[in-house]
């Protein structure tokens, strides 16, 4: 029998790394890398917002938003961390910061979870909608022979049913047929890129639209596939549209930064962008659009092509003249 070498996982002090968990440890979290590290765990897709977002007297830790979480309220996710053990102080600011700033996935992250607050997310999670997720993630570092430490993020609470929900991105509840329609529209679609490409694919899910990651924050293409009409502002035919969208405090200085290489993007792309902020102007947008029968499979393979055509051409073009600008 050969001699098989194993070694122990060593627990390393989180101080010997963070020494704050508000100086050293939120922003390192709030790396785009890193939330992708707690994205993973939670099955969820994270684009920073910003840190210490203002509530009141107080501030949350982290706010971002869920790439696959619908309107820009039902995307907003509060993260809290706390060194040590849950304590009920935490638990409050947790509770405020998720109504001050209408937050629908909340996270917090501590050492240990005491068995009161394990408790009280669980209630949480099981007497409000499915709209709602609240987490419990105990983080801990490891090494091994002597290596860096690694994180690993450990689950104590998650909403019912949640890992069930991550292998379908269905409910068990009835969907409409336009959001079955959208639903295996965007399965197809994602197919189209792979699990493995440059550019990344949100989870499919029921919804009118899809999100592509572009490392940068505040900041996302979105490929759409609507019964809304833009041009017509009508139900009457329905669209497909890509967008980079720009969102956060910056987003009219970068829009209008990006504006001025209008003729050179445009030029290089091959392409008039439609540009534009939304009524709301909580987000601006450079947009190609044409209208499409969303109802009509037998041109979803053309349409999912046109999408995915523009999506790698935003991401050839505009996307690289967005990082520029920073984020």
């Amino acid at each position: 029998m050969p001699d098989i070498q194993i070694s122990t996982l060593e627990t390393v002090d989180l101080r010997s790394v963070w020494a704050d968990e508000s100086q050293h440890f939120t922003p390192w979290l709030a790396q785009s890398d890193n939330l992708a590290r707690l994205g993973e765990a939670l099955g969820l897709t994270l684009e920073l917002h910003g840190t210490e977002q203002a509530v009141g007297s107080f501030s949350a830790d982290i706010l971002c938003r869920r790439l696959d979480g619908g309107s820009d309220d039902e995307s907003r996710v509060v993260i809290e961390n706390q060194f040590g053990r849950t304590d009920h102080d935490h638990l409050g600011k947790l509770l405020t910061y998720t109504a001050g700033l209408n937050a629908r996935t909340v996270v917090w992250i501590a050492e240990e979870f005491r068995d009161e607050h394990r408790a009280a997310l669980d209630l949480l999670n099981a007497s409000t909608s499915g709209d709602y997720a609240y987490f419990g993630i105990e983080i801990e570092l490891l090494r091994i022979d002597g290596s860096r430490p690694a994180p690993r993020f450990n689950i104590v609470v998650q909403p019912n049913d949640w890992a069930k929900t991550l292998r379908s991105p269905v409910s068990d509840g009835e969907l409409s047929e336009t959001r079955r329609l959208q639903l295996e529209f965007w399965t197809g679609f994602q197919g189209l890129f792979g699990s493995d490409g440059p550019i990344r694919v949100s989870r499919p899910a029921p919804t009118s639209y899809i999100t592509h990651r572009v490392g940068i924050s505040g900041a996302r293409v979105v490929s759409f596939f609507s019964t809304w009409n833009s041009a017509s502002e009508t139900y009457s035919t329905g669209e497909l549209r890509v967008a980079l969208e720009l969102y956060g405090k910056d987003r009219l200085k970068r829009f209008d930064e990006l504006w001025k290489s209008q003729a050179l993007i445009e030029r290089e792309s091959g392409r008039q962008y439609l540009w534009q902020p939304w009524e709301s102007e909580a987000i601006h947008r450079v947009m190609v659009r044409k209208d499409a029968d969303v109802e009509d499979r037998n041109q979803w393979q053309d349409y999912q092509a046109w999408l995915k055509t523009e999506v790698e051409r935003m991401f050839r073009v505009v996307v690289p003249k967005a990082k520029e600008l920073g984020g």
